[in-house]
């Protein structure tokens, strides 16, 4: 209620009243929505440490909808989660956690809903992480398990039916696989499916970094802490001069142009600087309204629309970065529930 002090510790954007009840428990026992050690001073050392014990990550136990089966490729850790129902399809899929942090318990609760939700098979891949190991490590394990999935994956797996899949950063890392597969350097793909991605070099000064600084679950200033461990040999460049305006669907999405310009960050760090998308596998990807990320998705979604490749484009407003990994809320299964049909047509 307004002047209560726990409730006003929630950013005012976040209108959604599930996701806004949930932050203020934690602002309850916290005292603020922390964006956690991303936005603190110090050692990044004991800030990775931290971010490394979230003691949120948990496995649940399998139930009469999912089933996970662990496996792995040759030493790396994967996790299968197969709907009992049936299912067609397989999505490989890399968690979240900004490249530094994160496990196959990390998305354990989202991976088992988005198999639940669409039919399909959830491939979830550990990855390694930076700063230990930087780009593009994590992305070469992804690719990795993107080859044994084309291989079969010791029976678990039909390679014929086979995307890619991931959350924030891990959405990253599924978009540039996309590109690899599009080009003939991965297996091939049916869909992509991008769960608030990141798709971009951090850009201070796009309006949804300018929005989002403070009492979110991922700020600018954090998302700028996880890019410089990540990608630690490619500087974020000064920001690009606006596009011109070009006739036809290209007009609507100035933000592609406009990354395309700077050569020092690697096309598969930032996919929105891919100079063609053309030939890309269909797309499903969600934007959360209250995150820094929102507009490079959106972005991305009309670079791939102008390239005739088929997109299905999600904006869930009132709700910020991180609400897909959130206890279930009617947020999360809404936006389930409303990519489904797209994936369903990827697998057909």
């Amino acid at each position: 209620m307004p002047g209560d002090p726990v409730t006003d510790t929630v950013h005012p954007a976040i209108t959604d009243p599930d996701v806004r009840a949930h932050l203020a428990r934690l602002a309850a026992s916290a005292g603020t929505i922390p964006s956690g050690a991303t936005d603190a001073d110090g050692d990044d050392a004991a800030r990775i440490a931290e971010l490394r014990a979230n003691p949120s990550w948990v496995r649940l136990p399998d139930d009469d909808v999912v089933e996970s089966i662990d496996t792995d490729a040759d030493g790396l850790a994967l996790r299968l989660y197969r709907p009992r129902t049936g299912h067609r399809g397989t999505l490989v899929f890399a968690h979240g956690g900004g490249w530094v942090a994160g496990n196959l318990d990390n998305n354990d609760a989202l991976c088992r809903a988005l198999a639940a939700a669409t039919g399909t098979q959830v491939l979830s891949v550990d990855y390694r992480l930076a700063p230990e190991h930087p780009f593009p490590a994590g992305l070469d394990d992804l690719d990795r398990a993107l080859r044994f999935a084309a291989e079969g994956a010791d029976g678990l797996v039909d390679p014929d039916l086979l995307g890619v899949a991931g959350h924030s950063a891990g959405g990253n890392l599924a978009a540039a696989l996309a590109l690899r597969s599009r080009e003939g350097r991965a297996p091939g793909i049916r869909c992509q499916v991008l769960l608030c991605p990141v798709l971009d070099a951090p850009d201070p000064d796009r309006p949804s970094y300018r929005a989002h600084t403070e009492n979110l679950p991922l700020t600018s200033r954090g998302m700028q802490w996880y890019w410089g461990l990540y990608v630690q040999d490619a500087p974020a460049p000064a920001p690009a001069p606006a596009p011109t305006p070009q006739p036809g669907p290209a007009a609507v999405v100035p933000g592609v142009v406009a990354a395309k310009t700077s050569p020092e960050v690697p096309v598969e760090a930032a996919p929105l600087r891919a100079p063609d998308l053309t030939g890309s596998a269909p797309a499903v990807i969600v934007a959360a309204g209250v995150d820094p990320l929102s507009d490079e998705a959106e972005e991305y979604a009309g670079g791939l629309s102008a390239s005739g490749v088929p997109v299905e484009f999600l904006r869930r407003e009132g709700v910020p970065h991180l609400f897909l990994v959130f206890p279930s809320t009617p947020a999360r299964d809404e936006v389930l529930a409303a990519i489904a049909p797209a994936v369903h047509r990827a697998f057909a």
